[in-house]
């Protein structure tokens, strides 16, 4: 082979090298890129996975050390005592009271129902409308208001019982011309607990055998 030949073989294989060299480098390049996004696509379900365990974890450290939001309590369940009567401003007439120790503690309890209906020496001036308190007394300066409404041709009615169970309990009827309510109220360590007993709708009452207050 001559020197002219000699020379286009070399650069023939020059090239081949070159070429060759080129597609390596390309092939290791792909693969290196392949590489990575095959690590980021499997880390992507377990990163997914710690971040919601670390929400979770979040969710329930707040969960364990939240204070009760007392103020959204269902109201009417228990009725706590007062430091306050609901009948120490205005003018109340007594329409009831015993006295009885609903609370269990050994001592009577005053147990009042007051009206806003004005009396005189020949009883109570009954109005269209009046307001009621239902209020039980501990006899250390406490109060618990039971019943404070404003009820229109109608009346409140109570009265006290023992349970089997050896609690004391009270029912109040409040019946008006849109019908009959019938609560039971038992004395607790946190109150009185409130429960519904009956309840019954109406537009017109026609006539009732329940006596009315003189």
């Amino acid at each position: 082979m001559g020197d002219k030949g000699k020379k286009k073989h070399a650069l023939l294989k020059t090239v081949v090298c070159i070429a060759a060299a080129a597609a390596a480098g390309a092939g290791g390049f792909y693969a290196g890129r392949a590489s990575q996004t095959n690590s980021m696509m499997n880390a992507l379900p377990r990163l997914a996975h710690d971040m919601q365990a670390e929400e979770d974890a979040e969710r329930t450290e707040a969960a364990q050390t939240a204070v009760p939001n007392t103020e959204t309590a269902e109201p009417g369940t228990y009725i706590g005592k007062s430091n306050i009567s609901a009948a120490g401003e205005g003018t109340w007439s007594t329409v009831d009271s015993s006295n009885y120790d609903i609370t269990g503690d050994g001592v009577n309890d005053m147990i009042t129902l007051y009206t806003s209906a004005e009396a005189d020496d020949k009883g109570i001036l009954w109005d269209d409308t009046q307001n009621w308190i239902l209020e039980v007394s501990d006899g250390e300066s406490g109060y618990y208001t039971l019943l404070n409404m404003t009820l229109s041709n109608g009346a409140v009615y109570y009265e006290v019982s023992e349970l089997s169970g050896g609690e004391r309990s009270m029912i109040v009827y409040i019946t008006s011309g849109a019908g009959t309510d019938i609560t039971q109220y038992v004395f607790g360590r946190s109150g009185f607990e409130e429960k519904d007993i009956y309840s019954a709708d109406g537009i017109n009452r026609v006539h009732s055998s329940i006596p009315w207050y003189k």
